[in-house]
């Protein structure tokens, strides 16, 4: 099994909602895809935030890359034996990670799951936090067709398929350029949210396809891939590349005026919710709804702005 533990913190802070006994002896863990991807450790910030407000022991863990399906269900086990009294999972896979869900529902353990689905299904989980993937990108799919006067041909580099988080932004996309007749989606490849895989794709795009008008990574890296590819072509004038995320580097990218859009899903905040509303759940009891939505926003070069960094603590150089 392989394990990254870049954080596992135990916070004495007691707050308005917090008893001392309770302060004292709730323990979580907070499960992400993997801690290389700066998205991933913006949630953790906000995992981490929520839970020093509240005095709660996080584990805040993943395995060692994105796509180690294997790695993360070892690391879903060995917080299982832990004993935890819940657990936040960011699943890579919808399905695979079910028996996990599962076990956890056997030994009384809640399961709150965060910006990424598990499947429908016998494993029960107690609410899902995150943002409204397949409407959060069909409005950058808008916003490309809006770029493009309503006629081009656009190119799709995907997630990991079988995550719930590749699929739905792939869909968001497919919904609005299939109610356009002037919209040829000419490929749509995976990329597995890797910045190398996001440029040989988008280089194998530009060859197969000379006339593309965008690109749509389905997140930043993969986008800040395609960026490299087009820029290597001479061609950064002729075609629109957007991403997903806002992850520093990407916001430098737009900043640059290499990038043309983003999405900020606020991802902090995806994890700072998460955790609070596990310890309603377990603190109160409280009866969470099945889905507890958060906001994102579509982000231009214009929306960089130094307030903006700031309030993420970002320094670009």
């Amino acid at each position: 099994m392989k394990l990254i533990k870049l954080a596992a913190a135990a916070f004495v802070a007691t707050s308005a909602f917090a008893t001392p006994s309770l302060a004292e002896e709730l323990s979580m863990a907070f499960i992400v895809k993997d801690m290389n991807n700066p998205y991933y450790a913006r949630m953790g910030d906000g995992a981490l935030r929520a839970a020093k407000e509240l005095g709660i022991n996080l584990s805040y863990v993943s395995a060692e890359f994105n796509g180690d399906i294997e790695g993360q269900i070892g690391v879903v086990e060995s917080e299982l034996v832990k004993g935890h009294d819940a657990i936040v999972l960011v699943p890579m896979n919808g399905t695979a990670l079910i028996p996990k869900v599962m076990e956890a529902n056997s030994l009384g353990i809640p399961v709150i799951t965060a910006d990424t689905k598990v499947d429908d299904g016998p494993g029960k989980v107690e609410t899902f936090v995150g943002l409204d993937e397949r409407s959060s990108f069909a409005g950058m799919a808008e916003w490309v067709v809006e770029q493009l006067g309503g006629k081009g041909q656009v190119a799709i580099l995907k997630g990991f398929r079988g995550s719930s988080t590749a699929e739905l932004r792939l869909l968001g996309m497919k919904d609005v350029f299939d109610a356009h007749e002037g919209i040829e989606i000419v490929a749509s490849i995976s990329a597995d949210w890797d910045q190398e895989k996001g440029l040989k794709a988008a280089e194998d795009i530009l060859q197969a396809h000379p006339e593309v008008d965008a690109i749509l990574g389905s997140n930043d890296l993969m986008a800040l891939g395609a960026v490299q590819a087009v820029k290597g072509a001479g061609k950064s004038d002729d075609i629109i590349v957007v991403g997903d995320d806002a992850i520093p580097s990407a916001l430098a990218s737009l900043r640059s005026g290499d990038l043309n859009a983003t999405i900020d899903g606020n991802t902090d905040l995806v994890g700072y919710e998460a955790v609070k509303a596990a310890y309603r759940h377990v603190t109160m009891g409280e009866d969470l709804a099945d889905w507890i939505k958060v906001e994102s926003s579509i982000m231009t070069a214009e929306d960089v702005t130094d307030a903006y960094l700031a309030g993420r603590g970002i320094e670009l150089n």
